[in-house]
């Protein structure tokens, strides 16, 4: 009591109750707001996604910074302001012959603004393109691009683009990115850009295919590569959470930059499809391009057998042919948001020959072009002879490696004498780990595409095998801390662990491929039943099965990290959307030993994958080898052969001198046995620009190697194998000046630029944040419960908060002072 007395005599201001009741209503309407924007948060995800710190597009723009390009056709209003988007029509021409295909893209801006502009774009490409060639069209006038070091090539460009000259430039972001620069394009004009490129098909299970890839999908920078120590969490079992402590090496990425636009979701640089978007962008469509970016692509196929079933599975096409020539063309102009696949095959009564045939060229593309060229202008001169004699003294070749028919097919398959159907009889047992990505850019049909794939591979498990299921985004959970056997019990909780997945966050796959490849070691205990278990373990076939839609843009780190911690087991890719990351996906596979799979829509879910979980069951050829019959090894490439499974051989590049005409030995093991192969080269298919495919190739490998020692070396050869066979690589672009100035006030340009549909099936977030590696949703959470936090405060300070305190009248007529205990 004495400790009350001390504040009997205080006065305080009497209290308005119209005052207290405002109070009262304004923080209880804030503390509703608060909780609501809790509950919202909970109920529906907010994406981490890219963000860029240069917010203004199109002609707002005032540089010439390329980390501001983006691809598409379109004039559109952002908040009421004007943008106007640089008109853009793509053509495209293909021609198939045998193995290859030559691809001309030709871009065409047209400048419908009464000022003078420079232009910029950026598009992707096949990841297996060799960019050869660029041209300038103005009018009937075409200009030759040349091959030039990038640093060079670029300065030339803003060169000619200061002197008033018109003048394009192509350069390579990553080996399937591109972009493309144009300058000094007038009033009312039309440039095109012309860009052609040499690719080998794709030939898998009977089938051959090409992809022509339209659009990009955004790509997540990561924050930092995998940190030692770190922990990963897991999600609950049997109401038990788990965690485990992965030792992770860093592992730095040395791929170059992207362009910012490529991390960004930003409508400011895609066109969304959603109706409801238009509340904030106005689209002020032409109607020749009422679609946005589309495309009009025309395909000559000369396959060299009679082909058949002819089909795309994702555009609608027709064709025109017989036998072994055909016509193939979109049906009108298309929307550019998902990849162009042709697949076809040989009709049932065709001979296989051709696909063990042997396709030669004689000596270099381009050098042979300008021996001839300067043979024309001088014809007294023998030094261009002799020089286009000794080019032609070197061939460069395709081959085929096709494994070994599994001679033991009754091992796999039986006949069952009561229903007369066909059961598996042999049977691998294995641990299969499921990878599945569910980071931002998986949203919408790529995550239900996944998800259907999970289910479909978890349901071809036996009590045999083990396995257990992963899930990442910005962080990594999984099944079980455990590999758990195949019983229907784990099947079954593992369905429910799939089906409740949602989309959210960034695109971590290191931490992912870290708890996927390293795992199985760190099972590994101290006491002997731990060690039993890991022995168990060491018997298994270890798969990875990896599905995400490749969206990062750390992609050499990447493999560095696969090839270090891949171990024992085989890591096989399926790429899920409609425009997935085939460079990064096609190499992990590599790197990892495995296989690439690409689902593009739902309905291919449960072919394709039983088709992968057949395949990688059978038997593998390993330690392949390509010699000649004397024992001499050609210089082919990849020179790393990576293991062959049934019904998917693989194409090789080879260079040789003419005269060396012997026979290719092919050699490897499978289930242990020797076996060998003879290529006969004594008839061979002639074909062009295989000195582009060689070359791209090696430049791949010699990339794949590169580290921060070596990079520099690393970065002349490439740059010398570029400049040799005038190609765009990573060091070296294509450049094309007209001679004449055009433009004599060219520092006064407008710099516009064009934008890029998003990938069709993807579903724009209810929010978006900027790109992190942490939680956002938890980032969120945080921050509203210290807001709240904050307004409890201020109501306390107030004296407004329930039973904070006792207020009691004085026993005196005056009223103004109350006793405060």
């Amino acid at each position: 009591m004495k400790r009350l007395t001390r504040y009997r005599n205080r006065k305080i201001p009497k209290i308005s109750n119209t005052t207290n009741k405002l109070d009262l209503a304004a923080y209880g309407c804030s503390g509703l707001i608060l909780l609501a924007l809790m509950v919202l948060n909970v109920l529906f995800p907010v994406h981490a996604m890219g963000s860029s710190d240069r917010r203004n597009t199109g002609s707002e723009h005032k540089g010439n910074d390329l980390s501001e390009v983006t691809q598409g056709i379109l004039r559109y209003q952002v908040n009421g302001q004007q943008f106007e988007s640089l008109p853009l029509k793509t053509d495209v021409r293909m021609k198939v012959s045998g193995w290859t295909n030559r691809v001309s893209v030709k871009q065409t801006f047209t400048n419908q603004s009464s000022d003078w502009i420079n232009g910029s774009y950026i598009f992707p490409l096949s990841s297996n393109s060799a960019v050869d060639q660029m041209r300038l069209i103005i009018g009937e006038r075409v200009i030759e691009g040349d091959i030039q070091p990038k640093k060079q090539a670029k300065a030339t460009f803003e060169k000619a683009k200061a002197q008033g000259k018109r003048a394009s430039l192509v350069s390579q972001q990553r080996a399937n990115i591109f972009t493309t620069e144009v300058a000094n394009l007038g009033p009312k004009e039309t440039l095109t850009v012309e860009i052609s490129y040499q690719e080998k098909l794709r030939y898998r299970d009977g089938e051959f295919s090409l992809r022509f890839p339209m659009t990009i999908n955004p790509r997540y920078k990561p924050g930092s590569s995998a940190v030692d120590g770190e922990t990963v969490n897991h999600k609950p079992l049997n109401g038990v959470t788990v965690t485990s402590e992965l030792s992770q090496q860093s592992y730095e990425s040395l791929s170059p930059t992207l362009p910012s636009s490529l991390l960004s979701f930003s409508p400011e640089f895609l066109l969304y499809p959603a109706a409801d978007d238009r509340s904030e962008i106005d689209y002020e469509l032409d109607d020749k391009n009422s679609d946005g970016v589309t495309v009009n692509l025309l395909v000559e196929l000369e396959a060299g057998f009679n082909v058949a079933d002819i089909n795309s599975p994702y555009q609608e096409i027709k064709k025109v042919g017989a036998g072994d020539k055909w016509q193939i063309a979109l049906v009108g102009q298309q929307k550019a948001n998902k990849d162009f696949v042709l697949t076809w095959r040989a009709q049932a009564n065709e001979s296989l020959s051709p696909l063990t045939a042997v396709f030669t060229q004689q000596g270099q593309t381009h050098e042979v072009v300008n021996q001839q060229s300067k043979e024309h202008s001088n014809k007294k001169s023998n030094e261009h002879i002799d020089n286009k004699a000794k080019l032609n003294q070197v061939e460069y070749g395709l081959v085929m490696l096709t494994p070994p028919a599994a001679s033991n097919q009754n091992q796999f398959v039986q006949r069952d004498p009561n229903t007369n159907d066909n059961i598996r009889k042999y049977h691998v047992p294995r641990e299969l780990i499921l990878v599945i990505d569910t980071s931002g850019s998986m949203s919408g049909g790529s995550l239900e595409q996944a998800k259907q794939a999970m289910l479909y591979a978890l349901a071809g498990l036996t009590s045999q095998d083990k396995f257990n299921v992963i899930e990442f985004n910005h962080a990594t959970s999984q099944l079980s801390e455990q590999s758990l056997v195949g019983s229907s019990s784990n099947i079954g909780k593992a369905n429910q662990f799939v089906r409740q997945l949602e989309a959210n966050g960034g695109t971590e796959i290191s931490k992912a491929l870290s708890v996927s490849l390293t795992h199985a070691a760190n099972q590994a205990g101290n006491n002997e039943n731990e060690f039993n278990r890991a022995q168990e373990h060491s018997t298994l076939l270890r798969q990875v099965i990896f599905i995400t839609d490749g969206a990062v843009s750390n992609e050499h780190g990447l493999f560095q990290q696969i090839e270090a911690e891949l171990g024992d087991s085989r890591l096989f890719t399926v790429g899920i959307g409609s425009a997935p990351n085939s460079y990064f996906m096609e190499r992990a596979a590599m790197f990892g030993r495995g296989t690439y799979t690409y689902i593009g829509k739902t309905s291919e879910v449960k072919s394709k994958i039983s088709q992968l979980l057949a395949k990688i069951e059978k038997p593998v050829s390993t330690d392949i080898k390509l010699t000649y019959q004397d024992g001499t090894v050609p210089d082919y490439w990849p020179a790393q052969i990576p293991d062959l499974y049934q019904d998917e051989p693989l194409l090789v590049s080879y260079k040789s001198p003419s005269y060396n005409q012997q026979n290719l030995i092919v050699s490897g093991y499978s289930q242990g046995q020797y076996w060998q192969h003879q290529i006969n080269r004594n008839a061979p298919k002639q074909a062009a620009g295989l000195d582009l495919i060689w070359a791209n190739a090696q430049i791949d490998a010699i990339e794949a190697t590169q580290s921060r020692s070596n990079l520099q070396r690393v970065k002349k050869q490439v740059e010398a194998l570029g400049m040799k066979y005038h190609l765009v690589t990573s060091q070296t672009s294509l450049v094309a000046v007209d001679k004449t100035p055009v433009n004599p006030m060219a520092e006064f340009n407008r710099n516009q630029q064009v934008k890029r549909h998003m990938p069709g099936g993807w579903k724009r977030p209810q929010g978006v944040l900027p790109q992190t590696a942490t939680s956002s949703r938890l980032n969120i959470l945080i921050g509203l419960s210290l807001l709240i936090i904050a307004l409890l405060h201020g109501l306390w300070l107030k004296g407004l908060l329930p039973a904070q305190r006792l207020i009691l009248p004085k026993n005196n007529e005056q009223g103004g002072s109350y006793d405060v205990i």
